[in-house]
Parts: structure tokens; C-alpha cells; sequence
């Protein structure tokens, strides 16, 4: 008998789905049969929230919550931002060079961190203050998408599958220095249908 399940968690409760081929199985190579484990397993990817699929993402790359790792991971952070600073424009000429230099000089520090060059962490005693900044900043970043008119969800999929194009076989390349690579054929995501 061949069968293609799964169960994960939605909105708290555990949740399963099979499918299964009966009593004569099917070949488990046949295209049916794989399309089923695809189909079942996507639906899981589909359920998980954005930082359960990163967190799975991130451990499949080999990383795991370490002060090193954490250092490379603000620096990821921080670069990001540093994306977003460089989409924006403003009418003041001041304002323009002062938003362009604060770009620059947090690039240079995430580049640093990243290169684990430089090692930053987080306190005990403002733990609590670092998780409400990133809840926060998730919370503030879905609404510029809202008030943007960003298909963010849309995106968000987009991005996430990106990132697990880039692992072969469910395990990174990794390159000189750690840095996640990526493999033959891969392409970022082409985002311009969600904005």
C-alpha cells in the first residue's frame, strides 16, 4: 500500500492529510504518486506561518540559535532595511542626503556583521524589548504594504519559495565563508505583479 501524509498545526489545532493509493498501492514512482507527496507537502509549506518557514529554512542551511549565527543574521536583518531605505525618495534635498548616508553607514555595519567581522548581541535583561521591536517591525512593515497597495501575502510565497529553490536535494551550498549560495538555474523572485 502507498500513501503520501502529512499533519501540521493551523491556527493551534493539528491537522492531517493523506492520500492514499489502495489495497494495489500504485507505483511510488509514478507520477501520481509524486505529484500526491508534492500536493500534501505544499500544503503543509502553505499552513506554516513566514517564521516557521524561515526557522525551517535556517536549520535546514545548517543554522541553528548560536551567538555566531545570530550576529550573521542581524546583519541579514539590517541589510534588508537597508533595501527598503534605498527604495525611498523625498522632495528635501537635506533629508535626501541624510537618509542616503544613514543608508550607507548601516550597510557598512551589516556587512561587517555579516562577515562576522564585528559581533553584536542582545542583552538579557532586553530581550523582551528586542522581540517586541521585531514583532513590531513585522507589524509596521505588513502596513506600508497595506497602505502601499502591496499584494504582501502574494509576495511573501514568492519570496519563500525562492528561498527554497536554493536548496538541492533539502540541503544548502554553501559557500567560502559560510554564505548560503545559490545553485545553477536559480532566479530571485520577480515580485512586480504584487505591487
Amino acid at each position: 500500500m502507498s500513501k503520501a501524509s502529512v499533519t501540521f498545526e493551523d491556527a493551534g489545532d493539528e491537522v492531517g492529510v493523506s492520500v492514499d493509493f489502495g489495497p494495489d498501492g500504485g507505483q511510488e514512482t509514478s507520477g501520481a504518486h509524486q505529484m500526491a507527496i508534492l500536493a500534501v507537502h505544499g500544503l503543509q509549506r502553505e499552513h506554516l506561518t513566514n517564521y516557521h518557514r524561515t526557522a525551517t529554512w535556517l536549520k535546514a542551511c545548517g543554522k541553528e540559535p548560536n551567538p555566531e549565527d545570530l550576529v550573521v543574521q542581524i546583519g541579514c536583518h539590517i541589510e534588508e532595511l537597508c533595501e527598503f531605505l534605498g527604495a525611498l525618495r523625498t522632495d528635501k534635498e537635506g533629508y535626501a542626503k541624510l537618509l542616503e548616508r544613514t543608508r550607507v553607514d548601516l550597510e557598512w555595519f551589516a556587512s561587517k556583521l555579516k562577515r562576522r567581522e564585528l559581533t553584536v548581541y542582545i542583552p538579557t535583561h532586553l530581550r523582551t524589548d528586542a522581540l517586541d521591536a521585531l514583532c513590531d517591525a513585522e507589524v509596521t512593515g505588513n502596513g506600508v504594504a497595506y497602505m502601499a497597495g502591496f499584494d504582501k501575502p502574494g509576495a511573501d510565497l514568492a519570496v519563500l519559495a525562492s528561498n527554497d529553490a536554493k536548496l538541492v536535494d533539502g540541503k544548502p551550498m554553501i559557500l567560502e565563508g559560510g554564505k548560503i549560495g545559490k545553485p545553477e538555474g536559480w532566479k530571485a523572485p520577480d515580485l512586480r505583479s504584487f505591487v
